[in-house]
């Protein structure tokens, strides 16, 4: 460790308290020596100073109630009679899982595999290997506890061995946070990134459950676990403050191209908050024997878990999309049970209502099936953690989520983590529902809105539009752009995110297509689209829901640079239930200098033109029918890109193969108004 960093043994409550005074409400504070609270707090642009676990539980009362390491026992170990008691069906797909893994090679990450990172742009071909070793252990870990006989020991065994050989527990994607930058990790400086915690977390968890088998092999397995957890987390995340902790003096983030946060200001942050924090205290609460440390690891990840909950706006928007509210509000849920069952539930802030806000949101965004409004870096497809949302609904008294757990609840569904298992019994005994399908949706902070014809129904036409700026966490420059589906299947669409390169993360990224708002269903001034950051935003929001009718109206010449030369461009959308349309209204003034505009439409349907009429024709695995498209062809000319798609996670998500539609004015213009009409083909 280097000489300029504070040695741990000099970490005292005070000092620690100090350190991150920043981030503490006063009220939590009296009588602690700390420094005077900013003006205005960089770390949650979005969201309020709410510190509700700083509040809820100081640290004297966290201190007095946390369970002792020998104490604490939040699942059953191997041989305990509830392993027995699994239902024989989650039983027998344990054991199917691990029986592949019987006498595995676990594979060495080479120094050539880490470099190809920075070499070729690849972060895939590390992450597999990685993924494929933790993927086993877990596999036999658990196969050797319902089975209890030894077969998968020496498996576990070797799986461990290997891990704590590695050199680097996180992704080489992930070295920029060490101070030489990326290429081979840096034996001198431990950094915890996200998956270096999620890698403690699942050690730490084979050590908890089947110790004293590995043990009676040799102690030197499990005491190795220790020492590496000692090495790679807790001394580091004591030591220092990570970027993603929301802490004053941690090395910057590089690797976000959407953040304009000005130097020496702290970046908000985003779910490695939660996601780091959920691993970390696992950790420490099931492995960390030092119970000073332990005590002050956990009062510092409350801090930072603290942090996580300030960044949300008051209604509950995750503003990374969908596919991170596993990572982010359900990585939340897991740190609140983590820390009610090792206080005797003394850290309790369930009653919070942001907290069910938090949680409905993934119900929101939901257009049906496992489809779901996609912004950002976020996918259509989503395949939610039920037993995440069964608990998150349960502590927040959510029938919504609830619902959404146990709607159409999978045949072959099989538990993936310790707690799951043990909470299945629970979650299959809850009464059949069905997943919920809001009519309405308007979330005024997050700037989302949706509309259906009716609720708890896909048929017909749904419409959702997102107002807000472009400088969110994973942002697209998608301001204002709109998804329509019909009968629950994708009309119009967001490409959504790519599977992650490094182009995805550093100065190219907003030259990728699926990132730009030419290729979202937004108008073009020129060639001018819209700019990166929070600076570019939609104005004068006005959202209308009255039962027959709901839209939508902005402003989004903000949402252009000065380039653009806009006055205003006023976008309205609307679902009229009584007519089953779809209705896109653009009214715009240029401040001079007639230009041609150009509107975008992406759509993963072929498209048949005809003048003043488009019609998108179902895909072949499409239940539902046609939709046109009325335009006025004496504004507006129309063409049909097809777009050839490459990249794994976009081809995942739509095929080989999507269309982008251009409508483009006729002639220059300085001023001018498009209306523009979805409707279903009856059948």
């Amino acid at each position: 460790m280097h000489s300029n960093r504070p040695a741990l043994a000099s970490l005292t409550r005070r000092s620690f308290l100090a350190s991150s005074a920043l981030f503490l409400g006063a009220t939590a504070l009296d009588g602690l020596e700390v420094r005077t609270l900013p003006v205005k707090n960089t770390g949650f642009p979005r969201g309020k100073a709410r510190n509700l676990l700083a509040r809820q539980c100081s640290p004297d009362a966290l201190k007095a109630s946390l369970i002792p390491l020998d104490q604490y026992k939040p699942y059953p170990k191997i041989g305990d009679p509830a392993w027995a008691n699994l239902r024989p069906e989650t039983r027998a797909a344990l054991l199917s899982q691990g029986g592949p893994y019987l006498h595995h090679t676990y594979e060495a990450a080479s120094a050539t595999l880490f470099l190809s990172y920075v070499r070729t742009g690849n972060r895939s071909n590390y992450e597999r290997v990685r993924n494929n070793n933790l993927n086993a252990l877990r596999a036999v870990t658990f196969a050797e506890c319902v089975e209890n006989k030894g077969r998968f020991v020496d498996d576990i065994i070797n799986g461990l061995w290997c891990i704590c050989e590695q050199s680097f527990w996180g992704v080489p994607a992930h070295l920029y946070i060490q101070k030489k930058g990326l290429g081979l990790p840096d034996p001198h400086e431990p950094i915890v990134d996200l998956f270096a915690a999620q890698t403690a977390a699942d050690v730490a968890t084979v050590v908890y459950l089947v110790a004293d088998r590995l043990n009676a092999v040799n102690p030197i397995i499990t005491e190795r676990v220790y020492v590496e957890a000692e090495r790679r987390i807790f001394n580091p995340l004591l030591a220092e403050n990570f970027m993603w902790m929301g802490l004053p003096n941690a090395k910057r983030r590089d690797d976000l191209p959407w953040d304009a946060t000005p130097p020496g200001q702290i970046q908000p942050v985003n779910n490695w908050d939660s996601w780091i924090c959920s691993n970390w205290l696992l950790t420490a609460l099931l492995l960390d024997r030092d119970s000073a440390r332990r005590v002050a690891g956990v009062q510092k990840m409350m801090v930072c878990l603290d942090n996580f909950i300030n960044t949300y706006p008051d209604d509950g928007g995750c503003e990374e999309g969908c596919s991170y509210w596993n990572e982010a509000p359900g990585t939340m849920l897991e740190c609140l049970e983590l820390l009610g069952s090792a206080t005797n539930g003394r850290v309790n802030i369930w009653r919070e209502p942001l907290l069910r806000r938090m949680g409905e949101y993934i119900v929101k965004a939901r257009i049906a099936g496992n489809l779901y409004i996609n912004s950002g870096d976020a996918h259509s497809h989503q395949v939610l953690d039920r037993d995440k949302l069964f608990r998150y609904g349960k502590h927040t008294d959510s029938a919504l989520m609830v619902a959404l757990a146990t709607g159409d609840f999978p045949e072959n569904y099989v538990p993936r983590t310790v707690v799951a298992i043990f909470g299945e019994k629970a979650l299959r005994a809850e009464p059949p529902s069905t997943s919920p399908l809001l009519k309405d949706v308007w979330l005024p902070d997050t700037a989302l809105m949706a509309a259906r014809m009716q609720a708890n129904s896909a048929e017909g036409p749904y419409l959702a539009c997102i107002a807000s700026d472009n400088g969110k966490s994973h942002s697209h420059n998608d301001t204002g752009s709109f998804w329509v589906y019909l009968d629950g299947e994708p009309v119009i669409i967001d490409l959504g995110g790519e599977s992650y390169q490094k182009q995805s993360f550093d100065e190219h990224r907003y030259e990728l297509p699926s990132t730009e708002s030419a290729y979202h269903n937004l108008p073009t001034i020129g060639t001018v689209q819209q700019g990166v950051g929070s600076a570019y935003r939609a104005t004068d929001r006005r959202y209308n829901a009255d039962g027959s009718t709901s839209s939508l109206e902005m402003n989004l010449a903000l949402a252009y640079p000065a380039e653009a030369n806009l006055q205003e461009w006023i976008r309205g959308v609307s679902l009229d239930r009584s007519t089953r349309q779809i209705v896109i209204r653009d009214r715009f003034t240029l401040r001079s200098n007639p230009t041609q505009i150009t509107w975008s439409l992406m759509t993963c349907r072929e498209v048949r033109t005809a003048d003043g009429r488009l019609s998108f024709l179902p895909r072949k695995e499409d239940r539902s029918g046609e939709m046109t498209l009325d335009y006025d062809a004496s504004l507006l000319t129309a063409e049909v890109e097809t777009m050839n798609l490459t990249n794994a996670g976009l081809v995942a998500s739509w095929g080989p193969v999507v269309y982008r539609v251009l409508l483009r004015t006729r002639q220059p213009m300085t001023h001018g108004e498009s209306r523009i009409v979805f409707k279903p083909i009856a059948t």
